[in-house]
């Protein structure tokens, strides 16, 4: 079997395992699974867990999320086909791909210029144009394109910075996994923009890792 054949046949057992199983029904979102080819976005070294159900160890403590966890996520975004969505920590911009599948435009933000460079490079070799990545600090966003409909960061938050909360669009919404305790129990929560004030709710339970620009337990009650 060749290894276009072998990942297309590994890509629908992890749509078919991992996220039609996780109670994920969103057809336009499974068929974003089904199509971007996320052995494009990991080295070579990590072929064989691409399509597991791990999360991937990038560098400098950064982790590619797990599939089914990131679905579910998404699944709970109800983003739109017109949306403008901004992507923050998107390391080499798979969950940029995936997305820009469902919604209108979508600006991925990642501090590691090799990481962004390498993005861009994927996703215009893939033809995927209705979206792009920039350098930012993740806790920065991305003003110049902002407000945004929906804003989804990508890991574990303790907090969540009043620099990304201006870039919400009124009644846009955010969302992020709130780290509960250190015991590696998060919550994914949706945040609500209405007369510039931010509510939040918890949507599910899951195990995540943490962004590290975003760990401080003393900021809390940004949350």
């Amino acid at each position: 079997m060749n290894d276009s054949k072998f990942f297309s046949v590994a890509r629908n057992n992890m749509v078919k395992n991992q996220i039609i199983t996780n109670q994920v029904s969103d057809q336009k979102l499974i068929d974003a699974f089904l199509e971007v080819e996320k052995e494009r976005f990991v080295e070579d070294s990590d072929f064989p867990l691409v399509y597991s159900d791990s999360n991937i160890m990038f560098k400098n403590n950064r982790y590619l999320m797990k599939t089914f966890t990131f679905a579910k996520m998404l699944e709970n975004c109800n983003i739109r086909s017109n949306d403008s969505v901004l992507v923050v920590s998107c390391l080499t911009g798979y969950s940029v791909a995936i997305i820009s599948k469902i919604a209108g435009y979508v600006f991925g933000v990642e501090k590691e210029n090799d990481f962004v460079k390498k993005a861009n490079e994927i996703l215009s070799t893939l033809g995927y144009l209705n979206c792009s990545v920039c350098q930012s600090n993740p806790t920065e966003g991305l003003k110049k394109n902002a407000p945004f409909d929906k804003i989804i960061i990508e890991g574990g938050v303790d907090f969540i910075p009043i620099s990304l909360c201006k870039q919400i669009k009124e009644d846009g919404e955010i969302f992020f996994i709130k780290r509960k305790s250190e015991n590696h129990i998060y919550e994914f929560t949706v945040g609500l923009k209405n007369n510039d004030n931010i509510s939040f709710r918890p949507v599910f339970s899951c195990n995540s890792f943490m962004i590290d620009d975003f760990t401080n337990p003393d900021k809390n009650e940004d949350l």
